[in-house]
């Protein structure tokens, strides 16, 4: 006898399992919501928290214009070919309903003004302002006993939401941000970005006592004539309606990581707790798993200490945070840039680039460069400007020193600084037009600095860090546009759903925009509850 019975299971606490929750809620569902983690929020509470939502409610209220068939264009390009266009089309249907009913079901969101689409103007279909949104901030008091239980990345400022860096400068302006306001947003507890957008859920979650059982790792999935009928874990769940598979990709599990990702100098940019769950469970009931062949929903960035566990390294994403700052340039092992270091997808495009003459990835190993302008003007690895360098960065006083250190010939590093510093002077780049994107120079850019992306590397101290590739998985359980498991017969397991990164970014192909990951969690976790309510028992 099962020991909990309910209508629909939801399994993780992001963005796309608490998204699927409310709306499972909403429709007059009980719902359960288990996380494998005694930690709430996954992968989405060390996010920007931003949600890309074309024609949105938000954006008629402030008189900004946009059109479906705009953004249907945009998707296009940046599927590049890869995305299933009726899950495509479920997303630019759907996402803007689903924001209007989570907003009246009691979520407060508002736009992240100032902050264009990733490949705005360039792309046809991209805009300038508009389309992206995110939850409004939450005091951590306001959740009682889970407020000091949702997960927290190592990236965001406590408090400080997209939408207030941007106003404040951009990420690149850390230091003119006002002191203050930060010191009275840390004094309120106040949770912003990603832990706020979990938060703005849990809170709507709590008020109506929806179960939240935290350390509940779900092991399998329970299988009644043919129909997926709860979970098992630490306890027996039995649902009338169904399952809903939120638990994340498989960034954590090397195993998995390795089979459908393949990339040297890989690191997990999520929690630990992110193992692949739903894919193994989904796949050992015969779904079917989608891969994206050219996966560009990656990030850059470095190691650094943990700050909660001693002698564990974290990943910290640099590609908003450094590597589009001025007086900064990535290098690979030939001391030769290879890429738009502003832009983080060229970044990506760089690493991952395989060369057949070499039969190897030619920019792989690649270093973050950077001098002592960099250090006195920008925060580094979370640390404020003019902050002391740590110890685990190498360093030198000259640039042939540098070379020694990190074994590259000297006389092809000091060519490759010279020419990017005679570039920079002019506030150009011939060589990878570093700084011409708008996105970049508004979210990542210097506002105060002679150039937004662009900065000599001059004084000493000479300093390195290697550079190191984390990401979105870029495979998952296919799903229709219900939000439905698709079986390898291409049929749909019933009462088995998935969304969010458990289920493969076959909307947005192999394209990465900022705001669509979150958001498509958000959506089929919204359609998969609206499919459930017609489930039959």
């Amino acid at each position: 006898m099962a020991d909990l019975e309910t209508d629909l299971v939801v399994v993780g606490t992001g963005a796309a399992g608490c998204g699927a929750a409310l709306a499972g809620l909403a429709r007059g569902l009980r719902v359960v919501v288990v996380e494998k983690s005694e930690r709430l929020g996954g992968a989405t509470a060390s996010s920007l928290g931003g949600l890309w939502v074309p024609e949105n409610h938000l954006m008629a209220a402030a008189g900004l214009s946009d059109s479906l068939d705009a953004a249907r264009a945009y998707m296009k390009f940046l599927s590049g070919g890869y995305a299933l266009a009726p899950m495509t089309e479920a997303y630019l249907q759907s996402s803007r309903i689903a924001l209007r009913d989570f907003a009246d079901a009691g979520v407060p969101f508002r736009l992240l003004r100032g902050l264009p689409d990733h490949y705005y103007p360039q792309a046809k279909g991209s805009v300038a302002d508009g389309r992206l949104v995110e939850a409004m901030p939450i005091a951590r008091d306001a959740l009682g006993p889970w407020g000091d239980r949702l997960e927290e990345g190592v990236y965001n400022e406590a408090g400080v939401s997209w939408g207030d860096a941007i106003a404040w400068g951009g990420l690149g302006a850390r230091q003119n941000w006002p002191e203050h306001e930060l010191e009275a947003r840390r004094q309120r507890r106040l949770l912003a970005a990603g832990p706020a957008l979990v938060g703005q859920f849990l809170a709507r979650l709590m008020a109506a006592d929806v179960p939240i059982l935290a350390g509940f790792r779900a092991e399998r999935l329970i299988l009644e004539d043919g129909r997926v009928a709860g979970v098992v874990g630490p306890r027996r769940i039995r649902a009338t309606r169904g399952v809903v598979l939120a638990s994340g990709g498989y960034e954590g599990s090397p195993e998995l990581v390795n089979r459908f990702e393949g990339l040297p100098d890989w690191m997990n940019i999520f929690p630990r707790s992110v193992e692949g769950d739903g894919l193994v469970m989904g796949s050992e009931l015969g779904a079917a798993v989608w891969r994206v062949p050219n996966n560009l929903a990656m990030l850059v960035g470095y190691a650094i200490p943990s700050p909660t566990e001693p002698g564990e390294w974290v990943f910290f994403s640099a590609g908003l945070r450094g590597l589009s700052y001025p007086h900064s340039i990535v290098v690979n092992d030939q001391a030769r840039r290879f890429c738009d270091e502003s832009q983080f997808q060229h970044v990506v495009a760089g690493l991952t680039r395989f060369d057949l003459g070499a039969h190897r990835h030619p920019n792989l190993p690649a270093w973050m460069l950077f001098d002592a302008q960099y250090l006195r003007r920008y925060s580094f690895a979370r640390r404020p400007p003019g902050a002391d360098l740590p110890d685990w960065v190498m360093r030198a006083d000259t640039l042939p020193e540098l070379a020694g250190v990190l074994g590259l010939d000297a006389t092809a590093l000091a060519d490759t600084i010279a020419r990017f510093n005679a570039g920079a002077e002019r506030g150009e780049d011939p060589e990878h037009g570093r700084g011409s994107s708008a996105f970049a120079r508004s979210t990542a850019g210097d506002p105060h600095a002679k150039h937004p992306n662009l900065g000599t590397l001059a004084e000493p101290p000479f300093c390195a860090v290697r550079i190191k590739l984390g990401g979105i998985s870029a495979a998952g359980l296919l799903t229709d546009p219900d939000a439905r498991v698709q079986h390898v017969r291409g049929r749909p397991i019933p009462g088995l759903y998935a969304c969010g990164n458990a289920a493969a970014p076959t909307e947005s192909g192999a394209g990465y925009q900022a705001g669509i990951s979150l958001m498509r969690g958000l959506t089929f976790g919204w359609l998969a509850a609206r499919h459930a309510v017609g489930a039959a028992g």
